[in-house]
């Protein structure tokens, strides 16, 4: 009887472990599965605010050095995240989706190792309906890698694009893109400017507070200051003490250096010839400068130049370039410059600018597609559209809405040189819609007008 007592009791004890058993090892796994989410959660970049004061302590990622307009692109490959930043008076994310790298962690070395590549690298063009859907999405934007710096370490393989998918997104599912979900990707190219926009790729992205100055931008300064000082005195041997060694300006390029100097010595007694639009970006020992650069003048103070940019690597404790790409002249559009004593002041720049707003609201209201087309330059892209395609979209809209009523709130400007960014808040309505969102034009000064090229609008 003892005996059947001890076997009903061990039994008992047996069923009870059981039953704990079956409710403990369900709630580890919970507790396991987010201590992993906890431990590989990606942290936020600075989300837009409408306080100045949090917006400029936000945190941006290091590599941005400098940013003078425009956009710039950064993936994070840790965290499988891509971001595009914007400049005016502060830095503000206005892009953030996830994407997908390579199959395999590090920088790209040779073709098939299924890695993306670190660097500093630009779109050279856009690829419609590239392949099926399911793998390229509906575009796709070839990147210029490898670089020449790339080339100089040995590294190889071609094809890295950015370009959308159809299909479930999953985290390190590429051969070396950087993959979007397609309609992200479609909100992403409003951002490209093709040889423009630069893309920067990190393994991992180190954020710093925006108004922390970068260990290498006095650094990189000085080697522009150099190199534009070298340009002006005509002082090719000064630049090429900028070059490392075997990668100095030479053949063809060197004899159409020397045509840009020729006339210089006139026109830098009357006029600043210092570089402008000055963008430095900078990932590990690979660092990019870009800016415009004036070489001529009309005699209307017609300035004519050439967009540059300087490929630096770091050598021990310097920076050297060790190539540089430049423009057609046709590629940069016209400007016309003041003389070095004459300034416009920020006033009169805010009242041209809401002069043009105005404009610009009031044709799209009373259909004047005409006034309407003139406040954009012959450069404007939004939405995957140049010019000719945004007024068609917009007059097919026109058609086919009444009584149409645009006012504006909260209206901020900021200009930077012959740059600005106007943000407001957009109260629409018209007999088919009625919305209210957050809008944000990039004009330029085109001659004695500012015109808008980048127009975005937020829900």
């Amino acid at each position: 009887m003892l005996v059947k007592t001890i076997k009903k009791i061990d039994l008992i004890r047996l069923m009870n472990i059981k039953k704990n058993i079956y409710y403990y090892i369900p709630l580890a796994l919970i507790v396991v599965f987010f201590l992993i989410k906890i431990s590989y959660s990606v942290p936020e970049a600075p989300e837009s605010s409408h306080s100045a004061d949090s917006a400029k302590t936000a945190l941006i990622p290091d590599s941005i050095v400098a940013l003078s307009s425009g956009y710039v692109m950064v993936v994070d490959k840790k965290f499988q995240k891509i971001y595009v930043f914007q400049k005016s008076d502060h830095f503000s994310k206005v892009f953030e989706a996830p994407c997908s790298t390579g199959q395999n962690s590090g920088s790209k070395q040779i073709a098939g190792d299924k890695k993306t590549p670190n660097g500093v690298f630009f779109t050279t063009r856009i690829l419609r309906n590239p392949g099926p859907p399911d793998v390229y999405g509906s575009m796709a934007f070839p990147l210029d890698y490898p670089t020449l710096a790339d080339k100089r370490a040995g590294r190889d393989g071609s094809n890295i694009w950015i370009h959308g998918t159809t299909a479930s997104l999953l985290p390190k599912q590429s051969q070396g893109c950087v993959v979007l979900r397609d309609n992200d990707l479609k909100r992403l190219a409003e951002f490209i400017f093709l040889n423009r926009t630069p893309v920067i790729i990190s393994e991992s992205i180190n954020w710093v507070p925006q108004h922390q100055a970068s260990p290498a931008k006095k650094d990189l300064e000085n080697i522009l200051t150099a190199w534009n000082k070298a340009f002006i005195e005509k002082d090719l041997r000064k630049m090429d003490s900028l070059y490392r060694q075997g990668t100095e300006i030479k053949g063809k390029r060197r004899e159409e250096l020397n045509e840009k100097i020729r006339n210089l010595d006139f026109i830098n007694k009357h006029f600043v010839l210092e570089p402008r639009d000055i963008s430095i970006l900078q990932e590990g020992n690979n660092a990019v400068i870009i800016f415009d650069q004036i070489f001529s003048v009309a005699g209307n103070n017609t300035f004519q130049g050439f967009y540059n940019k300087l490929i630096l690597e770091k050598v021990k404790d310097g920076w050297l370039i060790v190539d540089d790409v430049t423009s057609s002249d046709q590629a940069l559009a016209l400007a016309e410059h003041k003389q070095k004593e004459v300034k416009t002041p920020v006033v009169n720049i805010h009242k041209d600018i809401q002069s043009v707003i105005k404009k610009w609201a009031t044709s799209w209201e009373s259909g004047n597609v005409t006034a309407y087309r003139n406040c954009y330059t012959h450069d404007f892209k939004s939405r995957e559209m140049d010019l000719d395609a945004w007024i068609a979209h917009k007059s097919n809209v026109r058609q086919k809405s009444k009584k149409i009523k645009i006012s504006i709130d909260d209206l901020k400007i900021s200009a930077n040189g012959e740059n600005a960014t106007a943000t407001f808040i957009q109260h629409y309505s018209s007999s088919v819609l009625k919305s209210k969102g957050k809008k944000t034009l990039n004009l330029k000064k085109t001659g004695h007008e500012w015109k808008i090229y980048r127009e975005i609008m937020e829900p």
